[in-house]
């Protein structure tokens, strides 16, 4: 099976730990490509990727949107350009709206990874990943060949020894890593079973 993983540092592996090349131990069979860009909003991620094209691919992660929540004022004011977040949100909205119509022609099923911030105080950058996290739900769910695969609950159900999961909130540690790689490797292992089943 082919793979993509589209997305931002998170996806591309830096700053912070990797989660892809545990993946590619995991699953040696499938070809996973790494399609991640340090530094990319929802806006910033479909002129990349249609600049550098997709293959045609069996199942495509979307993971974005970390930085399209902690760029702006916390506060809730006035951002730059004159936008207020409601209307930064309506923006996001199309925006993925129109990322998920042109991945979702290259690749059989779509797993949309809402954006997860760690702050772990109900800061206003966790808030925003949760506004978007619903939006690109919301989204996901009007698509017959799209799933939602929701990281808060794995990373919650990490024991408290297990140190700390993030560097700064959002990029991952060794364990980070981890949590994501098992996620993702799940979802994989439980679409090769059903495509298997039907085929």
């Amino acid at each position: 099976m082919k793979i993509a993983f589209l997305g931002d540092s998170l996806t591309e592996g830096w700053p912070g730990a990797a989660y892809l090349p545990l993946l590619v131990r995991r699953l040696p069979r499938h070809e996973l490509l790494n399609h991640g860009r340090a530094g990319d909003s929802v806006a910033d991620l479909l002129p990349r990727l249609r600049h550098g094209g997709l293959q045609k691919v069996d199942l495509a992660f979307v993971w974005v949107g970390a930085n399209d929540a902690v760029n702006g004022p916390r506060d809730g004011s006035q951002e730059a350009g004159g936008w207020s977040w409601g209307e930064r949100l309506a923006h996001l909205r199309a925006d993925y709206a129109e990322l998920l119509e042109w991945a979702a022609a290259r690749a059989e099923l779509l797993v949309c990874v809402p954006p997860l911030i760690l702050d772990g105080g109900g800061s206003a950058w966790e808030a925003r990943a949760a506004e978007i996290g619903g939006v690109m739900a919301e989204l996901a769910a009007a698509r017959r060949a799209c799933r939602v695969l929701d990281l808060r609950p794995a990373f919650a159900a990490m024991p408290r020894g297990a140190g700390p999961l993030t560097t700064d909130s959002v990029h991952l540690t060794a364990a980070g890593a981890e949590v994501v790689a098992a996620e993702f490797a799940r979802v994989i292992d439980a679409w090769v079973a059903k495509d298997g089943e039907s085929g």
